[in-house]
């Protein structure tokens, strides 16, 4: 578990990286007189760039704090049981957020910047290959999501007295 959280606070940071560069850099260019981006109100993409950016920043950041808590536990037993999965499964799933925000950020930004010099096929085509991290992230970790679930919320129930009994003992 110390070396997936570890192994995914290291992604983590390299998207939050990312998404910090691309809200400086923003697509477009900005005006040097007043600093507003070029290409701000003039298409619908740069909106869908500006909130999937910040998405995938603020989830990447909050996948960082969830992975660095469970690096920064103090591993007792009793955590293994609930607490440590749960922050995992947590991580994952913003850490999955932050991904998918940051191609659909990218795939945006090419629509912003190469939608008047190419047809609509070539972005059309380079957004379906910047979807296939995000599914492959999916598909690679599945398996982890699974177990852990399994494990930490279904098997829990399974051992659990049910409220309901076949028989009452009267007094």
């Amino acid at each position: 578990m110390k070396s997936t959280a570890e192994n995914c606070m290291l992604i983590a940071t390299v998207v939050a990286t990312g998404a910090f560069a691309a809200a400086i850099t923003v697509p477009g260019g900005v005006d040097h007189k007043g600093g507003k981006p070029n290409k701000l109100g003039k298409t619908s993409w740069f909106s869908v760039f500006t909130i999937s950016d910040a998405t995938a920043f603020i989830s990447s950041a909050t996948s960082i704090l969830i992975f660095l808590s469970i690096l920064l536990s103090r591993y007792a037993e009793s955590d293994f049981y609930k607490s440590l999965p749960l922050k995992l499964i947590c991580g994952l799933v913003a850490l999955f957020c932050s991904i998918t925000s940051m191609m659909v950020a990218f795939a945006s930004a090419f629509f912003i910047t190469y939608h008047q010099y190419a047809s609509y096929l070539v972005p059309i085509f380079v957004s379906i290959f910047a979807s296939l991290p995000a599914i492959l992230f999916l598909i690679l970790q599945f398996s982890l999501w699974s177990d852990i679930m399994h494990s930490t919320v279904w098997c829990r129930e399974l051992f659990k007295p049910s409220k309901k009994m076949l028989y009452a003992l009267e007094n």
